[in-house]
């Protein structure tokens, strides 16, 4: 919880409606001292004095933990995502490019998995992962779940504490767009 952002934003609603602190105290029977350290953010509020101050200036409470427009809104152009390479099997490289990377709330990345390679062993981690296939066919082992055979335009949803691998059998390279809620440092 931004201290400072709740009280910032309770502040400006509160001077847009032309009231005083004591005029909001009155009206939200919230202390005016209170008030004020809600405001400098040198107070955290319960979740009851909030309501009330919101109530009094008509605000949701919500938007007071919502994120600015401008700071959920990612554009990363090709030529600015960062590429590494996941891992080597047989010989080649798997190499992933971060497309969009949200504040660990979720990443996506395009991994291009050359013919004949695989991930490695299953990987087991928090969250949730969906992948679509942008060309090729690639082989999903879900730990004890099954193994899917996942050709262009396929797409394949798993919750990550699932064990899963997979691989490319062809002899022609593949590339799926993967789409995951777990945490990711690269």
């Amino acid at each position: 919880m931004d201290l400072n952002k709740i009280g910032k934003t309770l502040k400006e609603h509160r001077l847009e409606q032309n009231l005083s602190i004591r005029d909001l105290s009155n009206v939200s029977n919230v202390a005016a001292s209170t008030i004020s350290q809600i405001e400098t953010g040198k107070t955290s509020p319960n979740l009851l004095t909030l309501k009330s101050i919101c109530d009094a200036l008509d605000l949701p409470v919500f938007s007071l933990f919502l994120e600015e427009d401008d700071e959920q809104v990612q554009f990363v152009r090709h030529t600015d995502q960062k590429s590494f390479v996941r891992n080597t099997s047989n010989g080649k490289a798997l190499t992933e490019s971060l497309i969009i990377h949200g504040k660990n709330e979720m990443y996506a990345a395009t991994v291009t998995v050359p013919s004949h390679t695989d991930s490695g062993e299953y990987a087991h981690h928090g969250g949730e992962e969906f992948v679509y296939v942008l060309y090729g066919s690639i082989i999903f082992d879900l730990e004890n779940k099954g193994t899917y055979e996942l050709n262009e335009h396929d797409t394949l949803y798993y919750p990550n504490y699932i064990g899963h691998r997979w691989s490319n059998l062809t002899d022609k390279e593949a590339k799926i767009l993967m789409v995951s809620t777990s945490p990711y440092t690269f």
